[in-house]
């Protein structure tokens, strides 16, 4: 094998390693929530402007290198929105929000 291609191989190894440590764990999902959609949530229990809403289905999914988060909130007039994030690296991606979620037609399958 010559150097490149040794370099390559450490470096992929390297960066596997990196990626399987440092998978975000639920509170920092809530954290993003919070930052990105600006829904504040403490346990089962959410806040989004002057309206609550409550946690009707949480999803954790843990894969090698990333995971997927996601939630499904309900609020006072029992609308339901659908959020899910990607988690790679230490923070979230998003995947999907949709606001008008309905379970009966259930394009992502929590």
């Amino acid at each position: 094998m010559n150097k490149k291609r040794k370099r390559y191989l450490v470096a992929t190894i390297i960066l596997i390693i990196i990626m399987s440590l440092s998978k975000p764990s639920p509170e920092t999902f809530n954290k993003w929530l919070e930052s990105k959609y600006d829904r504040e949530c403490i346990g089962d229990e959410c806040v989004h402007g002057n309206s609550k809403e409550i946690v009707v289905h949480r999803d954790i999914d843990n894969y090698i290198l990333i995971n997927k988060m996601g939630v499904i909130l309900e609020d006072e007039e029992e609308r339901r929105t659908l959020i899910v994030g990607i988690g790679i690296l230490g923070t979230f991606i998003p995947f999907a929000y949709n606001p008008v979620y309905s379970p009966f037609i259930d394009l992502y399958k929590y």
